[in-house]
């Protein structure tokens, strides 16, 4: 029998020490995970649904509900009624993750640029169509 590493080992290694790299710059904000949502909502404050950040994100209904609970519970998102349907909650940000934000966006820059510096920038492009075609296939498959 051959043993064969799935490529996902790879990216979710990958992952993992950017995470943990970025989590080290960043500790002093008491956020410990799901750091771009709460960018993304910021860059959308008041105009993004619940249902449309997961949609954005490719989460389902409960993991978004978890998500937002999670930020809410540590004061940096809350839930707003949408006066023009009250069926629809919109996420905006508290001033915490107003002053926040900006310092995570610059991590996350540091941490690109970090692991980026010594790939050149046609290798890069390549890798990016590459991990696009793959999300592509998967979506296919």
């Amino acid at each position: 029998m051959k043993i064969v590493e799935p490529i996902s080992r790879k990216l979710i290694s990958l992952g993992k020490l950017y995470l943990d790299g970025l989590a080290k710059n960043i500790d002093h904000l008491e956020i410990n995970r799901y750091y771009y949502v709460l960018t993304l909502i910021c860059y959308h404050d008041g105009k993004l649904t619940q249902k449309a950040l997961g949609e954005m994100l490719g989460k389902d209904k409960s993991a978004m509900v978890s998500i937002i609970d999670t930020l809410s519970e540590e004061g940096f998102v809350y839930r707003e009624i949408n006066t023009a349907d009250r069926r629809e909650h919109l996420l905006r940000v508290t001033e915490k993750a107003r002053r926040a934000v900006p310092e995570i966006v610059h991590a996350f820059e540091n941490m690109n640029n970090h692991i980026t510096g010594d790939i050149p920038e046609e290798d890069m492009l390549v890798f990016y169509n590459v991990l696009f075609k793959m999300q592509e296939n998967l979506g296919n498959f």
